[in-house]
């Protein structure tokens, strides 16, 4: 089972072979400190981003309130980021914390001050700590291995071929390449017009200081695959014109990419901002995550991509490490593995003369491999990537702690678009401060204009932000299924019962 576990530093991911209703924290700390042994916790693990609920320690994690066990169960708690790394430990009468089994934990696995700890891989592919008082790299044989954290390549096997180390050592070797264009095809991404307005004038509220994010919900269109060398010809001259999007000079009539990404509707999922987090913001539990993808798939909706609102920034700098990182693991949720997706980030900020600036772009392939093998860290400079110490960066033949962020990004075409599907009118969840709050009368509000301008009332109720309000009243496996099927096809009558039955939570006098 995988737990995240979210630090003010990132995200770990915590892999857990113990059955789910064994877990508990220190199962969790057990597992954390084979790969970090030297973490010091500056506030308990817990189940609220404020760590301010600390997970209870006399029970199993299944048997506490709110909490599902499932594969990337998130979890919350902080750290301090000097800690987190491998290095040499000395004696930590200062470190105190908030949780008890965390303080006994670091105290149990604490070596003296004169001792160092090193992680190495045994030939099992299991991870081992080692202490060891000798502080001379030439006598300790875990500072001759061929890279940081791994064993002497003798201890791994006795003899070895040149082919064989060097099949080896390039799996810990990136060759650090630009990709030239993205997984969209030319006609790029069209983004719902009323949806993307509504987000980027809630950040107008706050002049674009406060990060924010949400989610895009709509469809891949796949292109059929060229079936002429003429054919295939016409569309590489046309895709050269793009912006953006620059295909290379070979036969790819057999790839199959899809045409464009349409975006129907925006979910903004639970969050604060926080401006020491390394994202901007903290995403919190959402207890509304299954009515939202539940009600998108009656929809004929997916999750394509997610948006993020960021403050202003200096010419040139698109994405944090943060970003990219974050792009690149639902880019590799939405493919189930380092496969080509064409899940778009799109950027929302404003410009200096506070024109609204909203771009599309996808991170390389090669991004979601070094993420996939947590190659990637997120240090001092947001500006770049920073390289695990066991992998290589190669760029320009040159090995490079650091990669610039936008050699990972790829641009993908952006037009408007306008829904034939939804209209977006209702009060958005999740929103604090907002001018306007999901209520019944919002409801009434909307729906009393049925009959006036041409609108119809199935046109008014086909706004994805009252449907997930919907499901907090009706029957989400029973109701909203013949809802949503009206809403998809128009041709299918809204049953005169649910009208009522709407009309009369939105208070309306039946006229509908």
């Amino acid at each position: 089972m995988i737990i995240r576990v979210r630090t003010n530093i990132g995200i770990w991911r915590v892999t857990i072979t113990s059955p789910p209703p064994s877990i508990t924290t220190q199962t969790i700390l057990d597992t954390i400190a084979q790969s970090r042994p030297h973490v010091v916790y500056e506030a308990p693990l817990s189940l609220d981003p404020k760590c301010s609920e600390p997970i209870d320690t006399t029970r199993p994690l299944c048997e506490q309130h709110g909490v599902q066990m499932r594969d990337g169960l998130m979890i919350y708690c902080k750290v301090d980021s000097s800690t987190c790394a491998e290095n040499t430990v000395g004696n930590n009468n200062g470190g105190n914390t908030n949780d008890t089994n965390m303080s006994t934990t670091a105290a149990a696995s604490e070596p003296s001050s004169s001792t160092i700890t090193k992680r190495i891989i045994a030939k099992d592919g299991t991870i081992k700590l080692i202490h060891t008082t000798d502080t001379d790299p030439s006598n300790n044989k875990s500072e001759l291995g061929f890279r940081k954290g791994l064993m002497p390549l003798r201890d791994i096997k006795k003899s070895w071929t040149l082919n064989e180390f060097n099949a080896m050592d390039d799996k810990y070797n990136f060759k650090i390449k630009r990709q030239e264009s993205s997984f969209v095809g030319v006609e790029g991404l069209h983004l719902e017009s009323g949806a993307v307005e509504s987000f980027q004038n809630y950040l107008r509220r706050f002049q674009f200081r406060q990060q924010r994010f949400g989610y895009l919900y709509g469809r891949f269109v796949e292109e059929e695959e060229e079936d002429t060398q003429e054919e295939e010809e016409e569309d590489r001259s046309h895709l050269r014109q793009g912006w953006g999007a620059r295909m290379p000079q070979k036969n790819e009539s057999k790839v199959k990419k899809n045409k464009k990404v349409i975006v129907e509707a925006i979910y903004e999922p639970p969050q604060e901002a926080d401006a020491d987090a390394a994202e901007g913001f903290v995403m919190l539990d959402d207890d509304q995550e299954e009515n939202v993808e539940h009600v998108a798939s009656l929809l004929g909706l997916r999750k394509v991509g997610w948006i993020v609102g960021q403050p202003p920034r200096e010419t040139g700098f698109q994405f944090s490490a943060a970003e990219v990182i974050m792009a690149a693991e639902l880019q590799l949720e939405c493919a189930q593995g380092v496969e080509e997706t064409p899940f778009v980030t799109v950027r929302c900020t404003v410009g200096d003369e506070g024109n609204v600036i909203v771009e599309a772009f996808q991170v390389s392939l090669q991004c979601m491999e070094m993420v996939a093998e947590e190659a990637l860290d997120i240090g001092p400079n947001p500006g770049f990537c920073y390289v695990n110490e066991t992998f290589t960066a190669i760029q320009e033949g040159k090995p490079s702690p650091t990669v610039e962020n936008n050699f990972f990004l790829t641009l993908v075409p952006i037009h408007g678009y306008q829904s034939d599907m939804f209209v977006t009118q209702f009060p958005f969840v999740n929103r604090p401060f907002d001018d306007r709050q999901q209520t019944h009368d919002e409801m009434k509000r909307q729906l009393t204009k049925s009959g006036q301008a041409g609108w119809t009332f199935i046109d008014l109720l086909s706004d994805f932000a009252l449907l997930l309000y919907l499901c907090k009243f009706l029957d989400v496996s029973q109701d909203m299924p013949k809802i949503c099927e009206s809403v998809k096809d128009r041709e299918v009558l809204l049953d005169d019962g649910y009208k009522i039955i709407i009309s009369s939570m939105a208070g309306m006098d039946g006229s509908y």
